[in-house]
């Protein structure tokens, strides 16, 4: 990812990448906010705030965007109707109140799909098969699809089992699948894994050397026993729809997830207050979207996690995230603490439409 990323900001091959690729977030971040103040929310909130950031550190003086306020999306459009190609219908976990609902342009949709080819070429490369798990491959743009385009234009062969294989208790059906397709990798849900390996208890697929998961937070015991039963290379992925899908992504190191840097920027901010804090503290991650139709600005996810100090034992000198610890949730007496999600249960829940 960090080759992409040097290519991105000119410096292909330059010792100095990381500070011109610093530069570059830090212009795309003031362009950003110049677009979102084209929306009626953002119009309001960042009215009287200087959006002329010399660098992204100057984020901690604007105002948080909290969930809640996306359950009116016409307020956060910052472009026009006909420029919104994909709009998403989403509700968290648990929640009862009102979905919150995103829209995402022709370009926020084929930043994903760059990034899902990059990612992915770490598992699968041209003239290999990749079987993509997630449900809803028939939803166009929609992750299965989003995946299919971005790994289907590098020459990699993206299969998607018929979606009644996915339904729970059909286990067996999708295992024959898997055996009659061979895929070299695999991208599927933690749970989804879980169920696998009840019918390959001893060993892989045939063929079967790489696997990404994503949707749901991944155990330690059920990655230890994929690496140790299947003998593959097990990725992880942490993403949310308010990033269109995408957001950071493991390394074979296993060093902590390598960020999206031109298309996100995080933060790490005190779970009861406002400070932001320093790579090593635990905290709320807190992203602006460098995106198009609908960027957000310090948005409040409600995941805990640390931005991680020094380099990647991978040889990236970037920042990484770090393991999410779990969800904040708090006490009678408003305090913050962390909580688990319920296990098998994937933090958004979300429906796509035109």
């Amino acid at each position: 990812m960090d080759a992409c990323l040097a290519a991105a900001c000119g410096a292909a091959g330059a010792v100095d990448w990381p500070a011109r690729l610093a530069g570059l977030q830090a212009e795309l971040l003031r362009r950003t906010l110049a677009r979102a103040r084209r929306s009626r929310f953002y119009r309001r909130q960042l009215a009287a705030y200087d959006l002329n950031l010399a660098t992204p550190a100057g984020l901690s003086a604007l105002p948080f965007t909290r969930p809640e306020a996306l359950q009116r999306p016409e307020d956060f459009l910052a472009v026009s109707l006909n420029e919104v190609e994909r709009m998403v219908t989403l509700r968290s976990s648990g929640t009862t109140g009102p979905p919150k609902r995103l829209a995402f342009s022709a370009g926020d949709l084929a930043q994903t799909r760059n990034f899902f080819a990059v990612g992915m070429g770490m598992l699968v490369r041209a003239g290999e098969r990749l079987a993509v798990l997630l449900p809803g491959a028939e939803r166009p743009d929609g992750v299965a699809d989003l995946l299919r385009q971005g790994l289907s234009a590098a020459g990699v062969f993206v299969l998607n089992p018929p979606p009644e294989f996915l339904r729970e208790g059909e286990g067996l059906r999708l295992a024959r699948w898997l055996l009659d397709e061979g895929p070299h990798a695999l991208v599927a849900a933690p749970t989804q894994l879980a169920r696998l390996l009840a019918f390959f208890p001893q060993a892989a697929p045939p063929g079967l050397a790489g696997i990404l998961t994503s949707t749901e937070p991944l155990g330690a015991e059920l990655r230890q026993r994929l690496e140790r039963v299947w003998a593959c290379l097990v990725l992880d992925h942490y993403g949310l729809t308010e990033t269109c899908y995408g957001c950071a992504l493991e390394c074979p190191a296993h060093d902590g997830y390598h960020l999206r840097w031109l298309d996100v920027v995080v933060e790490i901010v005190d779970m009861d207050g406002d400070t932001v804090l320093p790579p090593g503290e635990v905290g709320e991650v807190v992203l602006t979207t460098l995106r198009e139709a609908m960027p957000l600005i310090r948005y409040r996810t409600g995941d805990v996690a640390s931005l991680l100090p020094g380099p990647c034992a991978c040889g990236s000198p970037l920042k990484r995230l770090g393991p999410v610890l779990g969800r904040i949730a708090r006490g009678p007496d408003g305090r913050a603490h962390i909580v688990q999600p319920e296990k098998g249960t994937a933090r958004q829940v979300h429906r796509e439409s035109l």
